[in-house]
This record gives C-alpha cells, structure tokens and sequence, in this order.
C-alpha cells in the first residue's frame, strides 16, 4: 500500500481557464454534468472548484452574472482546492492528511510542472484503505468531512467518524445490504442524503486504533458512508420524475376503472349460477373462466409494467434470433388475444434468418405479442414487417395498410388504458417500457381508416448483413398533428432519415434522453403548445448540443440554446429535408456541378443590406440598402422574398426596431452576423459562410414565405 502513488487515484475532471466568463462555464457543465468543475490559471494550475449545480442555481435566479469572470468571483458556488504531488506515495499523503485540521473537500493531484491532472478521487482512496489490514487508517478518515461508519456482521455499530456523528446522532444501524459489492439506498426522512456501503473481509483488527475501542474479531464488517444527493431545488422536481407520476396516475386510474368490468361480471355470473338448471352452468362457467383469466393477465401486465417503469425488471441477456423470435411472438399472442394471426400473410422485405437481437427472450416476445394483439383488433387488408438499421439499432416497423388508428386514441395509447381495449393497450404500454430498458424505443404513426406502422428499436446482437437499409441520423418529431406526421416521415424515410414521434412535451424530453436524437423537429398543433414544448426541452443538457428546428408562424420562447431554425408553420417537407441535408447534415458528396439557375419567379425578390462583400447573383431580381431605414423603405414598395444581411455584427442590435426586416429570411455571410441575429430568437437565419454557395442559400431562402 505504501509504494502506491497518489495519481492512481486522480479522477479526471473537467477544467476551465480563469479568464473564461461564468457563461462558458455553465456551457461547460451542461456537456458534462460534473459535480465539480476546477479552475486553472495560464498553465493549467488548479485555482479553485466550481459546483456546477450551484453555479447553475445562481444564474438562473441572476441572470446578469453570466459575464463575470470566473477566476475572479467568489460566490457560495465556488470552493476552495488544495494542491498535492502526483509522486506522493499514499504513506506521504497519510502524513500530510495528519497535519490537516480536516480533510480539504476538493484536493487536487498535479504533476511535476504544477499542472492539474485530476482530483482525488476520496471514495476510491477510501476504499482502498478500507480493504487493507490491519486499520491504521481509523486515524486519516476520522478527520475526513464524509460521515463514515462501520459495522459488525450483526448490525451493532463499532466506529464512527466526527462527521456521522454531527449528521446522524439520532440514526439509527443501518440495514445491511444481502448482496455483495458496493449498494446504495436513500435514508427515510432524509431525501439529501444517500448511503453506500461495502463489505470489509478483515481477518483482524488493531485494538485501540480509534477512539471507542474496536474489538479484535476475524469476521465480516460493514463499512458506510453517507454522499449528499445534488443540490437542487426540491420544490421543482425533475421532468422525468413529473412524468413517471404522472404516467402512474393516469394507469392507475384507467386500471382502477377497467378492473371493475371482469370483477363485475364475476360476481353477477355467480349469482346466476344458483338460478339455472346445471346444462346452463357449464356456458356461465366459462365466461366465469374467460373474465378470471382476462384480470389475471390485466394484473400481471400491470405489475410489469410498474417494475418496468421504475427500472426494477431485471432482464436475462442474451442472443435471440429474430426469425425464431417473430414465430414465438406469434404463438404467444394467438395465445393472449385470439387464434387468428396464423392465417396473415405478411410481407417481410429482409430474411429474419441471419438477423440477431440482443435482449431479454422472454420480454422480447412480450414486446411483439402485443403489438400484434393491438393488428389483431382490426384486421386489415394488408400486412408488413420493414427492417432497418438506424445508429446502433435494429429496427423493426410493423404496418398495415386499411384500418389506421382513430385520431381521438394517438395521444393515449402508449400512456394509459383505453376503455374499450383495457388488456391489448395495457399490454402496448409494457411493450413500451420493455423496449425502454432494452436502451429502444417504441412509438407510431397513424392516419384513420388508411394505414398505421409501429416503430420498434432494438439493440441487435452481431453485424447486420449489408443489404440491410442503414441511417445514419435519428429525427426526433414532437408533433400531434397526424396528417403532417405521415407526410413528413414518408418524406424522412425517402430520404434515408430515422424517426421516431412524441406527441407530448414529457414524451419528447423522455424520448430525447433516452435516445439522444441527431435533430429534434417541433411542430405544435392543438393542445401540443409551443412554449410548453421549449420550456420542457430545454431543461435537458442535450438539446444544446443538437439541431432544433422549429416549424411554427409565431416567435419562439426564449429558454433554448445551440442551433435554432424556425421555418413556417405550413412547409412542405421537402424544405424540411433542404434544412436537415444543407444545415445540419451535410452530405459527404463530390461537389455537383454548377447549376444554371432559370429566370427567377415575377415576385422573386432579395434584399442586400450592406456592401461589405463582393457577391454577384445573376437571375435574381437584387436590390441594394446602405442602412436599416433605407431597407425598410424598399421592403415596403418591393416585398422581398429574403434579405442578406451584410452589414457588421454590432448593427443586429438595431434590428429589433424594424419588424419588417425581421420578418424576412435572413441570410448571413459571418458567422458573429449570425450569432448576434439568431439570438434575438424569432429570426429565420440561413448562414453562408462560403459565398461560392451563396445563389444556392439565396434559393432556398426564398422560398420561405416571409412572415406577416
């Protein structure tokens, strides 16, 4: 233990320069949630801790701090760092901890030169010495600010540190967890705090060591440590949580209502049963059977479906083969819904034979059998499996074209018990969260009495044989408007895009943390509204870092960071696809040859504001403003179709005062141009940084319709 050195216990740990603006610093956190982000001066020593929750915490309730510099305030968010030598052996470390009135919260362990290499992991350290007889570290964690304390194989409480006894005087032993390994659990009445404990397989121990007096034994002991949970504000719970009680409410509620119907039936038939002659019995007695056996499966499904939920449904893995799966999957749903789905002829693109999943057997037929016993309610004309691969999933859409599904039911039917169809929608939502702790997804699209196709991910087992379709982007769609839903994944699909569909604001941030789309698409209709949707998304880290496109006519909230377009409400999809190959996406393609663009429409008009760049655009009808008031003159005889923008960065500002202009799609030639506009977030912004593309930006800017 002595020869060990103080780098193998350094933890990497995010880092920020002291001129860095507590901006960036948030920015910083955001990518990486780190609880602890330091601090270096010029070269790279640590200066001190930032905690990013706090950080977070006080710039949401003072927002004008964001320009500060970091390395020169000091607030209850930053804490002080104390420097040690990655060379130190742990004997070193275990002097100079002596010397120490407490143990420091953050030390930093550095190199030769001074530079930051990472902060002491305390846990891991702690660990350690914690499995090492005999225990001449009672002394080093006596001082250490974590509450630590130790039990015996029969629960009696042998040792605790200063810490414990500060925080849980009135605490009483903890239970020992049945398992090995490290476990946790959150004390009652104590939401803050959290405790972890390990075994110590100690064959003695050094009496006298600590004060209290630990007794020699060669047995099995307990060590504990409490860790506080980050500190948020409790009075907002997170979305995630909001939307699992909100999804047990709903279940509950549809389940305490659909449970009564068999009940119900039970008890009557029964009743009927001492009326009639015995022949009739036999005709009662199996609706008696049908109704048991139909809340039996009810009850076990929802029991399923809550473990599910909360992540407490162990999975076994393994490697499935997709072909014996789908014929299993079957039997099992002629088995819950009805001897039927054998005769369907389906027609599959891709052999199941040399496909593999990699899944939980059992759950995996769960998931299949009640998609089809939701097929098998309304048959339809035609019948289809399509397999694909998109990012790290295979995935499997199961369509069928002339039934569809009633538009009053798309809402619901993965969150809660329809009345008419308690079991099979039930069984959709388990299928759900099977999917769910497979790492997938499932969801669906719909038009009524025309066609619907279910979407399942599923992680797969091997490599796919190349004939399979592959995407590489997943697109997610928050949207309840059916029509526009199908188009624009008809489109999507056309076009090599993966997709999957929320149509609530909780479904889309659950979607979006689980699956960690490449572009997210927003398309607010009816009772979907567009400032719960940005108000929900952007409590999520990841939507920062991915493409928002936003189709709507009216401005969008404020709240939401990294790249931004808002195209109109009513746009074909195809401008979507435009926005999606050009902006987010490009194609790695050799170029194309230059096109010769033909006379331009009677009403295709650009603006040029400034003159601060050569461009030429021939076939375009080109007006030129020197100024704002100027500009906003020639909107108003001319109505372009779009404006360039190509005047300095520091005039945006003034740009708030002409609505007209605004309005406009506005092309920008640098890229401070088209940060400074797209900030002012109700903007349409099409960057050119590359003149050479300048007619190609033009064209597909004007063919947004300027807004009113």
């Amino acid at each position: 233990m002595d020869s060990l050195f103080l780098a193998s216990f350094a933890q990497p740990s995010p880092a920020v320069a002291a001129t860095a603006c507590l901006r960036e610093v948030y920015q910083r956190w955001q990518e990486t949630l780190a609880e602890a982000i330091v601090i270096v001066d010029e070269q790279q020593a640590p200066l001190g801790v930032v905690q990013g929750w706090r950080l977070a915490l006080s710039l949401e309730r003072e927002e004008q701090l964001a320009d500060l510099v970091v390395g020169r305030v000091t607030a209850s968010w930053r804490s002080p760092v104390v420097v040690v030598p990655a060379a130190w052996t742990l004997l070193q470390f275990q002097g100079w901890l002596r010397s120490q009135a407490q143990m420091p919260a953050y030390v930093a362990v550095v190199d030769a030169a001074g530079s930051f290499l990472g902060l002491l992991d305390q846990q891991k350290l702690l660990h350690y010495w914690a499995c090492q007889p005999p225990l001449p570290w009672l002394e080093v964690i006596e001082q250490l600010p974590l509450p630590i304390q130790i039990q015996n194989a029969q629960g009696s409480v042998i040792w605790h540190n200063c810490a414990w006894a500060e925080h849980f005087t009135d605490f009483l032993p903890l239970v020992q967890p049945k398992f090995e390994g490290l476990n946790c659990q959150t004390l009652e009445g104590r939401s803050l705090w959290q405790v972890c404990s390990f075994p110590l397989h100690l064959t003695s121990l050094e009496s006298g060591q600590a004060e209290g007096n630990v007794a020699v034994a060669s047995d099995r002991y307990w060590l504990f440590f409490a860790q506080r949970w980050p500190e948020v504000d409790s009075t907002t719970p997170t979305r995630l949580y909001q939307l699992r009680l909100h999804q047990q409410k709903r279940l509950l509620l549809g389940l305490g209502h659909e449970l009564k119907n068999p009940l119900t039936a039970i008890l009557s038939l029964t009743q009927l049963l001492w009326q009639h002659p015995l022949p009739a019995q036999e005709e009662y007695l199996a609706l008696i059977q049908r109704s048991g056996w139909q809340m039996n499966r009810l009850i076990q499904a929802w029991q399923d479906y809550t473990r599910a939920l909360w992540g407490e449904l162990e999975l076994q893995w393994e490697t499935v083969e997709l072909a014996s799966l789908w014929l299993r999957s079957q039997e099992l749903a002629e088995h819950l819904y009805g001897p039927n789905i054998s005769r369907w002829q389906w027609q599959i693109e891709v052999p199941l034979s040399n496909l593999y999943l990699y899944g939980d057997t059992l759950r995996l037929r769960q998931i299949f059998a009640h998609l089809l016993g939701w097929l098998m309610l309304f048959p339809s004309d035609r019948y289809g499996l399509r397999l694909s691969r998109w990012q790290n999933w295979l995935v499997l859409q199961l369509w069928e074209e002339g039934r569809g599904i009633p538009l009053k039911d798309h809402e619901r039917l993965l969150h809660e018990c329809l009345e008419d169809y308690a079991e099979v929608t039930m069984g959709l939502m388990l299928a759900r969260q099977l999917c769910r702790l497979h790492s997938g997804e499932l969801s669906f699209i719909a038009q009524p009495d025309d066609s619907s196709e279910w979407t399942v991910l599923l992680p797969f087992a091997e490599e796919l044989p190349p004939e399979l379709p592959t995407v590489a982007q997943l697109i997610l769609l928050v949207s309840n408007d059916a029509p526009w839903i199908m188009k624009t994944t008809a489109a999507l699909r056309h076009n090599h895009y993966g997709y999957i569909i929320a149509r609530h604001p909780l479904e889309a941030l659950d979607k979006v943390e689980q699956l960690q789309p490449t572009a997210i698409v927003v398309r607010p209709a009816s009772s979907l509204i567009l400032a719960d949707v940005v108000e929900t998304l952007a409590t999520s880290s990841f939507t920062a870092t991915v493409p928002l496109i936003i189709l709507s006519d009216e401005a969008i909230p404020l709240g939401l960071t990294g790249f931004v377009q808002r195209l109109p409400l009513n746009s074909h999809p195809s401008l979507l696809i435009d926005v999606l190959d050009r902006w987010c996406f490009p194609r790695l393609a050799p170029p194309a040859p230059k096109v010769s663009f033909g006379p331009p429409l009677p009403n295709q008009t650009v603006l040029r504001l400034g003159l601060g760049h050569e461009i030429n655009l021939p076939h375009l009808r080109l007006l030129e403003a020197e100024d704002l008031e100027q500009a906003d003159l020639l909107v108003e005889i001319w109505q372009p179709d779009a404006l360039i923008w190509d005047l300095p960065a520091d005039e945006v500002a003034h740009l708030k005062n002409h609505p007209k202009l605004r309005a406009l799609p506005i092309i920008t030639l640098a890229e401070d141009s088209s940060r400074a506009i797209h900030d002012l977030g109700d903007v349409m912004v099409f960057p050119c940084l590359n003149l050479e593309d300048l007619m190609e930006v033009v064209l597909l800017a004007a063919t947004v319709k300027p807004q009113s």
